[in-house]
C-alpha cells in the first residue's frame, strides 16, 4: 500500500471531532526522529505516542507554567494557539500518559485526548 494511501486510511477513521481539533491549529511542520517534515496532521497519524490539547483551567497560565509542565511531564509541544500574547492552548505529545496530578499542580486541564 502506498504512503498516502495508508495515511488517508488512518485519517479517515480518525473521529470527526479529532479532525476537526487538528485542524484548527496552524498546519505548520514538524521534523521528526528521522530528520523529516511532517505536517502535524501527518506527525500526528503516525505518532505512537499519547498526544493530548491541553489548556489552562482558569483560561491563561504564565508562560513558565507551561515550560515548567512540559520539562516536568518529559512533553514535546506540537503545536499551540495564542490569541495575541497569551497561549490558549497547546497540542502536547507525552512517551508515557499524562499525570493528572501534575496538571493540576500547574493548573491545567485535558481538553481532548487525540492520540
Amino acid at each position: 500500500m502506498g504512503k498516502f494511501k495508508e495515511l488517508y486510511i488512518k485519517y479517515s477513521n480518525l473521529d470527526e471531532e479529532i479532525k476537526k481539533t487538528i485542524n484548527s491549529y496552524p498546519q505548520e511542520f514538524i521534523t521528526d526522529k528521522n530528520n523529516i517534515r511532517l505536517s502535524l496532521l501527518q506527525y500526528i497519524i503516525r505518532s505512537n505516542k499519547y498526544i493530548y490539547e491541553i489548556k489552562a483551567i482558569n483560561g491563561t497560565a504564565h508562560l513558565w507554567t507551561w515550560s515548567d509542565f512540559r520539562r516536568k511531564s518529559k512533553g514535546r509541544v506540537l503545536s499551540y494557539k495564542t490569541e495575541a500574547n497569551i497561549i490558549l492552548s497547546q497540542i502536547i505529545e507525552f512517551y508515557n500518559d499524562v499525570d493528572i496530578n501534575l496538571l493540576n499542580k500547574y493548573g491545567l486541564e485535558i481538553v481532548k485526548k487525540i492520540k
